[in-house]
């Protein structure tokens, strides 16, 4: 069989155990006649101490016993004497339990293990069953994750997954265009993605309404200030210096000198103090930045207050935390030609 089949089992334990105590399910009689019988007997082993036990209790297929049995161990080392027989008794008990709602589950996994690794490696049918046992326990679970959520109880309608690959497996009449099939599934994709991280920001704000309060008042205050001029986005700025050179576009690069600052004064990154100017295009910063650049005449020194949401907004970037204002002194020194 393909090892994209039996790949999905080398993470996985002790087949060996369980196929001689799992009941109905026959078990091939060992017979190491040869070294190709030993080596062959020899990897089943190893595949098997790999953690299939884990896997098969992972996917549902097996309930576990291992967690009953480390509790009771756990419950009988504590207890005296008297009480040690019968809790190894109740343990057996609720042990044995599990094995038998375990044997018709393990008797069917065993009965399509064997049919798998009897099938001829390139024949269609074995080509459909390795893609078949990809698709389902990876690739639509993460198709159903990335559109719904890990938790949400909403699935992907499989009999319409099928419906349109085989559609196009037999040339047939499809009800969605190929090239608007794949426009949708993107864009839905997208939509599911920015609805995440929305998720995952409206959490973070919770977390960081503190620091966000204060950065709120720290620019409404600033906001009174003479010579701070507030634009509609938000960005705040003040002319330190107002040179006459031309003005940047988007398309431009622009050589600048900055120094950047938390609210509370706290330096995260400055070429000034590096000596060295830096380069870079006009839209490839920040969207403060940006703003800001497009009004600065070459030769001015602006001092910008910069909104969380015009900066990096939820990202943490280490010493710039999720939602931080920033402040930037930032000299337009010219434009690259």
């Amino acid at each position: 069989m393909k090892k994209t089949i039996l790949g999905a089992f080398c993470a996985m334990t002790v087949l060996a155990v369980l196929m001689v105590s799992c009941g109905g399910a026959s078990t091939p009689k060992t017979s190491l006649k040869n070294s190709v019988d030993s080596v062959s007997y020899a990897y089943g082993v190893s595949m098997a101490e790999q953690g299939l036990v884990q896997y098969l209790e992972q996917q549902g297929v097996l309930q576990s016993a291992s967690n009953i049995e480390y509790d009771y161990q756990m419950r009988i080392a504590a207890a005296d004497s008297t009480q040690k027989a019968a809790l190894q008794k109740e343990m057996a008990a609720k042990i044995d339990s599990v094995n038998k709602i375990n044997a018709p589950r393990l008797n069917e996994f065993i009965k399509g293990l064997k049919a798998a690794m009897n099938l001829e490696e390139k024949s269609p049918y074995a080509q459909g069953l390795s893609i078949g046992v990809q698709f389902s326990q990876m690739m639509l679970p993460q198709f159903n994750s990335m559109l719904f959520g890990s938790d949400s109880t909403q699935k992907v309608d499989n009999d319409q997954i099928m419906a349109g690959l085989i559609s196009v497996l037999k040339n047939q009449q499809l009800a969605i265009s190929t090239m608007d099939a794949n426009a949708l599934v993107q864009k839905k994709m997208e939509e599911a993605q920015a609805a995440s991280q929305a998720r995952q920001e409206e959490e973070l704000k919770v977390q960081y309404a503190d620091s966000i309060a204060a950065g709120d008042a720290y620019l409404a205050e600033n906001a009174k200030r003479e010579g701070v001029v507030t634009l509609p986005s938000g960005l705040q700025y003040e002319v330190l210096r107002e040179g006459n050179g031309p003005i940047p576009s988007d398309t431009d690069r622009v050589k600048v000198h900055y120094h950047g600052t938390l609210i509370n004064g706290t330096v995260f990154d400055s070429s000034v103090n590096r000596g060295e100017p830096s380069t870079f295009g006009v839209t490839q910063v920040i969207a403060g930045w940006t703003e800001a650049l497009k009004l600065m005449p070459v030769g001015s020194k602006w001092r910008l207050y910069v909104p969380y949401d015009l900066a990096y907004g939820a990202q943490d970037r280490g010493t710039i935390k999720p939602f931080s204002n920033l402040i930037f002194d930032v000299e337009l020194l010219g434009i690259e030609e």
